[in-house]
């Protein structure tokens, strides 16, 4: 059950940590107005990565970003293809992606004056 009359869909990204993130949030910001939004690190090994380790030892994971992103349902699929060629997701290492609908989402807006965050990403 929504708790807005609006339908939201949640976008998740698995990136790698080099700034992508960083870079494609201030994007979606910048060019859609998306606020609702955030990234925070994780560790994570691939699937699909030669894994190195001693013999009955885990791989060591490496740090990755996690990249949320919560749209209005009308413009989740513009909002997916914007992050999947910014991001490169097509690229070998470059993540992964997928969307899901919101559960529960609460509207909110940013004053105008908020100044965008400074990273040396």
């Amino acid at each position: 059950m929504n708790i807005t009359s609006e339908q939201n869909k949640v976008i998740y990204c698995i990136l790698p940590d080099d700034g992508t993130d960083k870079r494609v949030l201030g994007e979606l910001r910048n060019k859609n107005g998306i606020v609702r939004a955030g990234s925070q690190v994780c560790r994570g090994i691939g699937a699909l990565a030669e894994a190195k380790s001693k013999r009955g030892k885990l791989p060591e994971p490496r740090l990755v970003k996690q990249l949320f992103v919560i749209c209005a349902d009308d413009q989740a699929d513009e909002v997916f293809d914007h992050i999947f060629r910014s991001a490169k997701i097509d690229k070998p290492r470059h993540g992964l992606m997928w969307q899901q609908p919101a559960m529960n989402c609460t509207p909110y807006s940013l004053p105008a004056d908020v100044p965008d965050e400074q990273t040396g990403a």
